[in-house]
This record gives structure tokens, sequence and C-alpha cells, in this order.
């Protein structure tokens, strides 16, 4: 990872400041970023950058939204979520939004309902939870504000569905580590480990 620059959520404005900086283009791998403290990244200065030569992966969060908005402009769409955005054209972009803190590490306070989502298929698919209390429980979520998607506020949902103590017990346990269902950092790590960006990676 040496040859990585790691900076902070993309705002509006940094693609522009970035191009500015440098006189050849390179690779760009958009993850997270800005929408409600600040301006998000812009089309048109993504769209300069393309146009400049520069590659610009979209994965994650706000980079996987850019990227199936303009795939059709060379962005290129890498991992899971990505793939979701671009196959669906319904699934909505709070999906993906969370609450963090201001400063670095960016340290999470919410849940993607991306992840709670991913967290309820794998317990339906292992019998511990119903189609109709999943159904129940994601609903319930989706009517939140992002920011209140908390393992906290979830496991509370899972209390509410589930009366057998014994399948409670094995769902609440399960929420003792979420990185099993966490999309966005599984496409962040599987982007720095294949570095698609390199020549031998090229497919």
């Amino acid at each position: 990872m040496d040859n990585i620059t790691w900076r902070p959520p993309v705002r509006r404005g940094d693609i522009e400041q970035l191009l500015f900086q440098h006189d050849k283009p390179g690779v760009i791998g958009l993850a997270d970023g800005t929408f409600h403290s600040y301006p998000s990244v812009g089309h048109v200065e993504l769209r300069d950058a393309l146009e400049t030569g520069w590659d610009i992966y979209g994965l994650c969060s706000m980079g996987a939204i850019r990227a199936s908005e303009m795939f059709h402009m060379g962005m290129i769409p890498w991992g899971e979520v990505a793939g979701r955005f671009c196959r669906d054209r319904n699934f909505s972009d709070d999906e993906v939004a969370l609450v963090h803190s201001a400063e670095a590490p960016y340290v999470p306070l919410s849940e993607p309902m991306l992840h709670l989502r991913e967290f309820c298929t794998h317990a339906q698919k292992n019998g511990l939870l119903t189609d109709t209390q999943a159904n129940t429980i994601l609903y319930s979520l989706k009517q939140r504000w992002y920011g209140d998607r908390t393992i906290a506020n979830f496991c509370v949902e899972l209390k509410a569905v589930c009366t057998d103590k014994k399948l409670l017990d094995a769902l609440l346990a399960a929420t003792h580590d979420f990185t099993p269902y966490r999309l966005k950092q599984a496409d962040l790590i599987s982007f720095v480990i294949e570095h698609p960006w390199t020549e031998g990676a090229r497919k």
C-alpha cells in the first residue's frame, strides 16, 4: 500500500483541486464522501478528471453511487456495492449512508442500511429469522433517519420480533462482530489488495 495516498472522505472541489496539483493524470479510488455536512463531490469535476485521462474507480459508498451514475462516461465500478447500484436503479443512496465522527479516523456512529440488510439475509439463511420477521425489521429501519440505524437500535428491533429466547440469544451474539456483513469495508479491502489499477491486474 506504499503507492496509495489516503485522503479524507471526498467533498465538492476535492477532485478539482487534485487535478490542479498534478501535471499528469493518475488513478483515483473514490470510496466515501460527504453529502450532508458538506456538498458532495460534483459530477462536473469527475467528468473533467475522466476527460483529462484519469482512471476513476467508484466503490463502497459515494464512489459506488457516482460510478453507477457515470459509468457511461468511463468511471469504473468496483465491488459488490457498486455492482448493486449499477444493477438496480431503485437501490437508494440511503442504503450506504452513515454518521461518523468529524475528524480522522472518522469512526462510524451508525450502521449503513446495506449492512443491516446483509445481517438479516444471513440470519434468514441460517434459520434465525423468518422472512416475515426480517421484512418487519427492515421496513422499520428503512423508515428511520440513517443516523438512527445503529446496532443498538437494530438489537431493539430484533428483540421486538423474535420471541424464541434461544434464537434471540444467537442473533444478539452475532451482532457483536458485524465485520462479515460490512460490504463496504470488504470492497475497500479487496480494492487495495487486488490493486486493479496496476498493469498486471488489468483484465
